[in-house]
């Protein structure tokens, strides 16, 4: 009678089936496996394909990726938020149809999507069960975290086929993962494997966070809540202190923290100690000089805040705390949010910008970095035949391949693309050569692909002695490809006396400067020749002709005249820095002849 009265009420729908808590296993009866679909991923529970190895259960999750987005998965909603106060461990079994299937496991707040924290791990067999893991040791635990997401193959399209059919069983977080690393300096919070774990005082409540400003960066957030103290701070570690002691010596005294505060002109105080003795200390104190923005404050511990103990380099320092608006509690200041990151030992170094064109090697703000390959070796050197002038050294050795060559900047490249366009494909190099009609060759590239290049080639025609020579990538150099101005080109080298090996030359110093984006304007012999660069520019255009520029007109785009000049002069250089970016209009008139061109102000 029970049993026919238990099977009334089920057909009748009577029956309340449960969310799912961990661990899932899909057998359960009176759970409701049910998933939510997104953007091409199907979920489902069946009957286990593959009954052997560590998985003999009988229903396992199904996940196909079908047609859709590259992201394309599926979630479960769990009864409750998920617990990490003890385990941070995911483990689960998965069946992979190939090797090297990437698979994600994502926890979301049940109602904030911003709100979530994942891992990512590779199936390492095919047509077999595994177990992988996902290491959640670093999880912003004041979150609440209720929907367990899965994607297979982030990032790649999928097709329903089986080659994108997955299957997934006993989802359950235990105890253990990867042993965490004791901190050290530098201190850049993103580190996979250590414990970033922090320790406030005197009413400061810090997490690790990703940097407000910055989706790719993990930070350490602090509040300096209504109730801290005025000595309230944070230890950048647990109480174990840095793996190792900070190198303090007689002439290397400084510490360096990256800073956002909300208020400009507080004291931001930096605390070293003996992790073992809390009565060796030494403080300093840095000011903030900007409100809501990131800036660098350098902390010297030669010179050490008032009424606390000088630094004593025979002493050990492996703890270091930072206090923000030391001196002021939070009653007075109310509560405040300040974050902070990339903790350095050493002096503030103000970083160099990216290579860019022109590049004339003067800049000592840009990184001149020069990539030799194939048996060249370069430098950045004063110029031989000018002391007032910085050019590039590059010598091809006696061991240098026929295709040895110098990239002009790090693998990186330029920080902006080379501005090929139809019409306008020439760059100029001002280069020393020590022999005469030697070919010198010139290729672009994409930093990211370097199977997509152009290159172009030409012989110098003097020796011991600096020219300018112009190398137009719409002639490709022979068996290479033409020039694509759809692609990206950012990356330059230059190849001196290309073809001919070191051993053949013997070992040859060249240099060159000046690497310049510009278009020669005429290329007829009756006519002047006009080249002008760089194009885009960001202040100044410089013209030359190789007979005198008769006059020189700028125009904005709405046709009103702004520049005027008659110079009488090969080379003219006009100014455009007080003027809005934009596209401007140049008409040049030599012997009689009107050229026009644009050029682009940035």
């Amino acid at each position: 009678m029970r049993k026919i009265l238990l099977m009334v009420l089920l057909l009748a729908g009577g029956v309340t089936f449960a969310q799912p808590v961990l661990p899932v296993d899909f057998e359960s009866t009176t759970i409701n496996y049910t998933f939510t679909d997104f953007d091409g991923g199907t979920g489902s529970v069946i009957g286990n394909p593959d009954v052997s190895g560590i998985n003999t259960s009988a229903n396992v999750g199904q996940m196909v990726k079908n047609t859709g987005q590259p992201w394309g998965g599926s979630f479960l909603t769990m009864a409750n938020p998920i617990d990490f106060s003890t385990n941070r461990l995911f483990k689960m079994k998965v069946w992979s149809p190939r090797v090297g299937a990437r698979v994600l496991l994502k926890v979301e707040n049940a109602s904030n999507g911003g709100i979530f924290f994942e891992k990512e791990d590779t199936s390492s067999v095919a047509n077999a069960w595994e177990e992988l893991s996902f290491d959640y040791n670093s999880i912003d635990t004041t979150q609440s975290y209720q929907k367990i997401v899965l994607i297979w193959d982030n990032g790649t399209p999928g097709d329903g086929s089986s080659n994108f059919t997955f299957y997934f069983d006993d989802i359950q977080l235990v105890a253990g993962g990867p042993a965490l690393a004791q901190i050290d300096l530098p201190i850049d919070f993103d580190t996979p494997g250590v414990d970033y774990t922090v320790t406030d005082f005197g009413g400061n409540a810090s997490q690790l966070v990703v940097d407000p400003t910055d989706p790719n960066n993990m930070v350490i957030q602090t509040e300096k809540t209504a109730g801290a103290q005025t000595w309230a701070g944070t230890t950048t570690s647990t109480p174990a202190g840095l793996a190792s002691a900070i190198p303090f010596s007689a002439t290397e005294t400084k510490m360096t923290v990256r800073v956002w505060s909300p208020d400009a002109n507080i004291p931001v105080r930096l605390k070293v100690e003996d992790a073992n003795d809390n009565t060796i200390t030494c403080e300093t104190e840095a000011m903030t000089t900007v409100a809501m923005a990131w800036e660098t404050l350098e902390f010297d511990f030669s010179n050490e805040a008032p009424n606390t103990a000088a630094l004593n380099i025979a002493n050990t320092y492996d703890m270091a705390s930072i206090f923000f608006n030391f001196g002021t509690d939070g009653a007075t200041a109310g509560a405040k949010t300040y974050f902070w990151d990339d903790v350095m030992f050493g002096a503030f170094v103000i970083p160099l910008d990216q290579i860019d064109l022109p590049v004339t090697f003067e800049d000592t703000m840009v990184d001149y970095t020069l990539s030799d390959f194939g048996g060249n070796v370069s430098m950045v050197v004063v110029d031989p035949t000018n002391a007032n002038n910085m050019v590039a050294q590059v010598e091809k050795t006696a061991g240098a391949q026929t295709w040895a060559g110098t990239t002009i900047g790090t693998p990186i490249g330029f920080d902006n693309p080379i501005p090929f366009m139809m019409g306008a494909t020439q760059m100029s190099v001002d280069v020393w050569s020590p022999d005469a009609n030697i070919p010198i060759r010139l290729k672009a590239e994409d930093h990211m692909d370097n199977t997509i290049t152009v290159e172009t080639e030409i012989n110098n025609t003097v020796a011991s002695a600096w020219e300018t020579l112009v190398f137009d990538f719409n002639t490709p150099a022979p068996n290479t490809a033409t020039i694509d101005f759809s692609q990206t080109y950012d990356l330059l080298s230059i190849f001196f006396n290309f073809g001919t090996d070191g051993a053949t030359a013997g070992a040859k110093t060249y240099y060159f400067d000046n690497v310049m984006f510009g278009v020669m304007i005429s290329n007829d012999p009756a006519r002047a020749s006009l080249s002008y660069y760089p194009n885009p520019t960001s202040d100044r255009v410089l013209l030359r002709s190789d007979r005198p520029l008769e006059s020189v007109q700028v125009y904005d785009i709405l046709g009103q005249e702004i520049v005027r000049l008659a110079p009488t002069s090969h080379e003219v250089s006009v100014d455009l820095s007080n003027f809005d970016a934009g596209m401007y209009i140049f008409v040049t008139v030599t012997d009689g002849e009107r050229d026009t061109f644009r050029v682009m102000k940035q």
